[in-house]
């Protein structure tokens, strides 16, 4: 199982994004894993689109479409908040967003062991990043 963080679904999908080329070739090695994601990856993907780099209409609904289609398995993860919260007060004084504080613990959670992401805040939290610059 692999998760998919975030940035790394973003680069995918949108083909201006600087490491587009990067995560398709990532993708194409990993497309036949089980992929993962969460409810909350589909709210941070349509949020930072819509909101930060103003895609079309067409990317928004391809993209939406691309994260519910079947192709990657999204567990809930609105009942791990509590721990979460937990996780991220047990990080200071290094001080990492809530969401990627969720991310882990659901990772955890779930066994999971890789993520595909370029998001310097999984380094050294015992989990082998795919797609990040050493």
């Amino acid at each position: 199982m692999i998760f998919l963080d975030v940035n790394f679904v973003i680069d995918l999908f949108v083909d201006t994004e600087d490491n587009h080329e990067k995560a398709v070739k990532i993708y194409n090695k990993i497309k036949d894993k089980q992929l993962i994601i969460s409810n909350s990856v589909i709210l941070e993907v349509m949020t930072v689109l819509n909101i930060k780099l103003k895609v079309s209409k067409e990317i928004l609904e391809k993209s939406y479409i691309r994260l519910n289609g079947g192709k990657f398995k999204i567990f809930e993860d609105v009942p791990l908040y509590n721990e979460t919260m937990e996780r991220m007060l047990e990080y200071l004084p290094q001080r990492l967003p809530f969401w990627d504080c969720l991310y882990i613990e659901l990772m955890e959670q779930l066994g999971i062991e890789k993520i595909a992401t370029s998001n310097k805040h999984f380094k050294n939290k015992g989990i082998e990043v795919i797609g990040q610059k050493n």
